[in-house]
């Protein structure tokens, strides 16, 4: 087995799981035939660029696997720092409105 498909499968079981609509789904995202996306999900083989760019699009899982296969990690840990420190500034701001203190941060 491939590492490129096995790497792409289990990031897709990972974000979308293993069922039948979980491959609808991938299927509609990327416009690709459902024998495709079932090749993709069973690590047969791995989709086309535009299919990939597509998946990055839609899932964190599979843009994180091909970050880390790249070895991106140092921009992977940015991105997910990034992320939270979204969160907790949306989460002070949820704060501040339910006590109606202005400015906590």
């Amino acid at each position: 087995m491939d590492a490129f498909p096995k790497l792409i499968a289990d990031a897709l079981h990972h974000e979308w799981g293993s069922t039948l609509s979980s491959r609808k789904i991938v299927s509609r995202i990327t416009n690709a035939n459902e024998r495709a996306v079932k090749n993709w999900f069973e690590a047969r083989n791995g989709p086309s660029g535009e299919n990939l760019v597509e998946l990055m699009r839609h899932s964190d899982a599979v843009l994180d696997a091909m970050l880390s296969a790249a070895g991106r990690q140092t921009h992977l840990r940015t991105l997910k720092v990034d992320a939270v420190e979204r969160q907790i500034r949306e989460l002070l701001t949820l704060i501040e409105q339910e006590r109606g203190v202005p400015g906590l941060h």
